[in-house]
């Protein structure tokens, strides 16, 4: 795992590297051309003097010392590190090398002394590691504290110092610059990186959050896929998350008659207490409603609050001695349950800031049967519609007062209450203290207190509450019913087949008994047969027996006398043996009959036994398989029964409820189980949320007074975190939402400590830098990041392979150091629920809860963001056709831009406006973008279309409607020009264009309406790429379905350019000197040296040996001047040689 501290150290070199941009162009930026005789303190005390601040303004001024093109320290890093370079369209621009401020005495702020990393390397030729930048930067503030020591009210020291600071680095005055600052503290923000006091700040502090951040998600992901033939899909996952109880109570009152998508709904479910996770994004491809999903979770945590705030027995919040803030007076700290829901906004772009807070409190975005009640409840509505002001005014006594002013402005009210401001940097939290000092006159003078109101919150809360755990309970039925069915479907597939299986079981067995029971019936018929016989026979012996008897008798009464003769006796004895013999034998035959008969007997009995014993074992038999299948048909009537109750309940109720198994497109569209009715009570318990808060900041009157003295003098109370922290709920109470850029994020939250702040949301994550949000994370307690790394990338000032070579450096990976790390990235990767956008699961296709339904562009724009972005995903939520076509128009490129490609869309936009005047009213909203991938192409464009007056400019001069995709992430218009530019000889900028699809699918989804692309057909398609092969076979398919709906004629005479718009060089009689202007010189350690912008749109070096060498040097090459030379190649760079005056350009 890489160590924290190189995480944090490579973001802090990167955010060092972004230091010091000085704008020449800008009027504030002083040059030191009035300088008399080295006399700097005069020159700084006249200026100083001209801006007649007043007593209380901490004005002063800075100087800012030997102004360079960020190009030279590039240009160092890719010859040390053998950096190839890049055809990224990367904005390298001036720089200063140091700076030093005075107060409006003349004052030296050591503290404040600012040397740039940039410089550090462009002097010393190395990266240094922050240990030895941080060093080298005490060091020079010890020299200069003790250089401009003892200069206050002595010119000659002030001065003396002042050149010595130029000699330590051979800077010449030319270079240097200065400006004045009304006040010193805050005014110069706009040169440092605002994000390193935070990082270096994040290496001493541990939160869950800012490891989870830094380090990913350690438990199992859910893969959030919702196609139900993928192998990723998980119907259960849904169901527990979409269960009625998990909704929020809840609701932002826009149109009820809409319900968010199905994956909206996840979003918010998730959000709002699912689990126990604190950090997780969400992933929105164009137009998918990140904004609405996340006006609903803001009404939850309303809601949340009210509820919180309600169920206090006291509530008034009472101080303790820990937030005494003056004398005995001390503000109370609202309870840390009913601040975690407080909500802060953040995002790195300002627009996506703006656009959330202004459209929060839009009275045009409620539901209109909703917007008299959320009037009546009147959360300072006429406050939120007023300018406001303060005055100071003077009593006779000379004693000042604040005056607050409200002025009403005339005409609709444009908003429905202060339910959220942008904070920020100081003008910011200025209005939000004014608004609260509105407000705290309101409540002191006007509002009219409502103690009942907490019990009226709670009892509709108790209804909505009501709705949904009965709404919970028909989930729970339909739930058993879904069980049961299956249920039943199961049994009666198991009784089926078991029954089948157990009757042939049964039919066998009673066969094998029959069987056994034949036999032994058989076996009896023949054992009585035998016995039959045996006793038969026995008879016949047994009566032998007896007449053999009776015959021995008989026999023996005839026994001769004693006198007999022998013979007789003798014949006597023969026969009486002789009948003795016979009746043994006899006797024996009886016993051995008698033997056998029993014999036989015993085997019948054993027959009968077993035949007894298979007839009970059939009928045992038997009456178990009535037994099972009467206990089975018992099951399936009782499921049966239960299947049609909850059937009876299901269609007796119009509730939708959730099928994972219908069409995927059907599946997106649908929220189950609540209907308009319950979105209209959520909305309703939203406006009574406010209502409770209000009462709530009026019962607190003293703790807003107190908030407002607190947060207003800070610095009073850097020993006291806890009264700052206190106040900042306050504040934070009384404004709901709160929003601010991450550029001022650390100023305006610098005195709160980690885990202070609530609900943490980053809209727009993948514009984000990924060191811009540490500071907001580390100082939440719940972090929700919505974006799209699809969309835009993060803008950078360093190209890809400078970045890989600071990853190398600092030993991190491309997750934390690449021109494509953000915070979406780095929250993506530790949120749990999310998607993998490909099957095999690889790390880089992971990305927070996605949302499918898109609601802004018609066809085909749709279809090439979808195609080329999201592999088909997205789901068109409204069934309209727009118009589209790509202009075949090519030419010769000029740093990118195409004059032939600019006369076109200057054409075009002609006829249309003929058509439609709304596209030249500036008084309409913008009908047109044109958008290019290159910021000089916008540049270029922005300055042709001004001539038809089409150019529309915001207060800093920026245009508009004319830009590169950066400019317009996050807007939306009727119609779009996507300006391709690049010729053949730039094609590798053309190549970074379109390799990814980011680009391509920002600018398709800008347009509601109509898309066109300008640009050369046989270059982009030539080069092979997917996202460019992929829109134009769209376009055409599009163009069979529907030719009338197709534009792409070009008609040649519209390029009629002229050679001046051309900004082609001029080529002297060589054919190989070019014009240019010089852009830069500088005091090398021999001779000068300078910069040239060739008019073929590259930088050319003028090196010390070629200025040497000229005559009159000093005076041709000048900065500004016009100049001809002749373009030769180095290994590393291009040199302008043989330099002469522009003779075309009058010199």
């Amino acid at each position: 795992m890489i160590k924290k501290d190189r995480i944090l150290e490579s973001w802090i070199m990167v955010e060092h590297l972004s230091e010091g941009d000085i704008s020449l162009k800008d009027k504030a930026i002083l040059t030191m051309d009035d300088l008399q005789g080295q006399d700097f303190y005069s020159l700084f005390l006249h200026e100083i003097q001209k801006q007649k601040w007043n007593q209380r303004q901490k004005g002063g001024v800075v100087v800012y010392f030997d102004v360079f093109n960020f190009r030279e320290v590039v240009a160092i890093l890719r010859e040390k590190y053998n950096l190839k370079p890049t055809d990224e369209d990367i904005r390298l621009g001036d720089k200063f090398s140091f700076a030093l401020y005075f107060d409006r005495n003349l004052n030296f702020l050591p503290d404040m002394t600012f040397f740039t990393e940039s410089a550090y390397i462009r002097y010393y030729k190395k990266v240094p590691h922050e240990a030895e930048f941080r060093k080298f930067e005490e060091n020079l503030k010890n020299q200069l504290f003790q250089d401009f020591d003892e200069t206050v009210r002595n010119p000659e020291k002030f001065n003396a110092a002042i050149q010595k600071e130029l000699r330590r680095y051979g800077i010449d005055v030319e270079n240097c610059r200065m400006q004045l600052l009304g006040n010193i503290e805050t005014e110069a923000t706009n040169l440092h990186s605002f994000f390193i006091d935070d990082l270096e700040k994040a290496k001493g502090i541990k939160t869950g959050n800012l490891n989870a951040y830094l380090y990913g998600n350690k438990e199992e992901r859910r893969n959030l896929d919702s196609k139900k033939d993928s192998v990723n899909f998980h119907p259960h996952m849904f169901e527990q998350i979409l269960q009625p109880k998990n909704y929020p109570l809840g609701r932002f009152p826009s149109n009820t008659e809409y319900a968010l998508s199905l994956m909206q709904q996840v979003a918010v479910n998730l959000s709002i207490g699912f689990d126990n996770n604190q950090m997780r994004s969400v992933n929105g491809p164009p137009g998918t409603g990140k904004t609405t999903l996340l006006k609903d979770i803001f009404a939850q945590l309303i809601v949340q609050q009210a509820y919180d705030i309600a169920k206090l027995s006291n509530h008034f919040i009472e101080g303790t001695k820990k937030t005494i803030y003056f004398n005995h007076a001390s503000i109370g700290e609202i309870p840390g349950y009913i601040t975690e829901n407080n909500i802060v906004v953040a995002s790195s772009n300002n627009g996506a800031v703006q656009n959330i807070v202004n459209e929060l409190p839009l009275s045009k975005e409620i539901d209109k049967s909703l917007f008299e009640e959320l009037k009546e409840a009147d959360y300072f509505r006429e406050i939120s519609n007023a300018k406001l002001s303060i005055e100071w005014l003077e009593d006779e006594n000379g004693k000042k007062r604040e005056e607050l002013v409200k002025e009403f402005v005339p005409g609709e009210e444009k908003f429905w209450g202060v339910f959220s401001l942008e904070g920020g940097k100081a003008d910011n939290m200025a209005n939000i203290l004014k608004n609260m000092k509105h407000i705290h006159k309101y409540l002191e003078e006007e509002y009219l207190p409502d103690q009942d109101i907490y019990k009226q919150f709670m009892k509709h809360y108790e209804g909505v509450k009501e709705i949904q755990i009965k709404t919970q309970a028909f989930a729970d039925g339909i739930r058993a019913y879904q069980k049961c069915t299956k249920e039943l479907e199961r049994v009666c597939a198991n009784y089926q087949k078991e029954s089948g299986k157990k009757e042939n079981e049964l039919y066998a067995e009673l066969q094998k008994l029959e069987e056994i029971s034949q036999e032994c019936r058989q076996q009896l018929e023949q054992l009585q047969t035998q016995l039959e016989e045996v006793q038969n026979k026995a008879e016949t012996v047994r009566k032998n027996m007896e007449s053999m008897t009776q015959c021995l008798q008989v026999y023996k009464g005839q026994r001769p006398s004693f006198f007999a003769g022998k013979k007789k006796k003798e014949e006597y004895r023969s026969r009486l043996n002789e009948i003795t013999a016979q009746l043994v034998k006899l006797s024996d035959g009886d016993i051995e009959y008698s033997k056998q008969e029993k014999e036989i007997n015993n085997n019948i009995l054993s027959c009968q036994t077993k035949l007894e014993s298979s007839t009970k074992k059939q009928e045992d038999l038997q009456r178990q398989f009535a037994s099972w299948k009467r206990a089975k048909l018992d099951k399936i009537s009782a499921l049966e029964k239960r299947v049609h109750e909850y059937e009876k309940l299901r269609n007796d109720s119009e509730i939708e409820t959730l099928d994972m198994n219908q069409e995927y497109d059907d599946l997106q569209m649908s929220n189950p189980w609540f209907d308009e009715s319950y979105r209209v009570a959520q909305s309703q318990l939203f406006v009574m949320a406010l209502r409770v808060r209000k009462q709530f900041l009026y019962e607190n009157r003293k703790n807003i007074k107190a908030a407002i003295i607190v947060w207003g003098q800070q610095e009073k109370y850097l020993e006291q975190k806890p009264v700052i922290e206190a106040a900042w709920n306050w504040i934070n109470m009384t404004i709901p939402v709160i929003s601010s850029t991450f550029a001022s994020f650390s100023r305006m939250c610098k005195n709160l400590k980690e885990e202070t702040l609530g609900h943490l949301f980053i809209d727009e994550a993948g514009q984000a830098l990924p060191q811009a949000a540490v500071g907001a994370i580390y100082r939440s307690r719940h972090v929700m990041v919505v974006g799209d790394p699809l969309q835009i990338k993060p803008v950078l000032t360093l190209d890809s392979n400078t970045l890989h070579m600071l990853g190398g450096h600092f030993g991190v990976t491309e997750k934390y150091l690449s021109a494509s790390a953000s915070v979406q990235t780095l929250v993506d990767a530790a949120s749990q629920y999310g998607f993998y956008r490909k099957q095999d699961k690889c790390e880089d296709s992971w990305v927070g809860i996605p949302l499918w339904v898109h609601r802004r562009c018609q066809y085909p724009m749709f279809t090439i963001s979808n195609m080329i972005s999201y592999d088909g995903f997205m789901v068109q939520g409204m069934k309209k056709y727009g118009k589209t076509g790509w202009f075949d128009v090519g030419g010769t490129a000029n740093n990118k831009y195409v004059a032939e490609q600019g006369e076109f869309l200057l054409q075009k936009l002609k006829e249309m406006s003929d058509r439609n005047p709304k596209i030249l009213d500036k008084k309409e909203k913008d009908v047109i973008y044109v958008i290019t991938p290159f910021s000089n192409v916008a540049y270029q464009l922005s300055r042709k279309l001004r001539k038809i007056g089409f150019t529309r400019y915001d207060g800093h001069g920026k245009p508009t409607n004319v830009g590169t995709v950066h400019t317009f992430q996050g807007k939306e218009a009727p119609i779009v020009f996507f300006v391709l530019g690049a010729d053949h000889q730039s094609s590798g900028a053309a190549r970074w264009a379109v390799t990814e699809a980011n680009i391509m699918n920002v600018a398709a989804t800008r347009a509601k309406e109509e898309f066109y692309i300008i640009g050369d057909k046989k270059l982009y398609l030539g080069l092979g790429c997917d996202v460019v092969t992929d829109t134009d076979r769209i376009i055409r398919q599009y163009k069979n379905q529907h030719p009338d709906l197709v534009d792409d004629q070009v008609h040649r005479t519209v390029l009629d350019v002229r050679a001046a718009e051309t900004k082609m060089p001029v080529i002297d009689a060589d054919l190989r000197r070019i014009t240019g202007t010089v852009k830069y010189v500088g005091k090398g350690a021999k001779s000068f040296y300078a910069y040239v912008i060739g008019d073929d749109g590259k930088e050319y070096s003028i090196t010390e040996r070629i200025y040497s060498n000229m005559g009159p040097a000093a005076e041709v090459i000048q900065k500004g001047n016009k100049i001809s030379f002749v373009p030769e190649e180095g290994k590393k760079k291009l040199f302008a040689t043989e330099v002469k005056v522009d003779i075309q350009n009058g010199c």
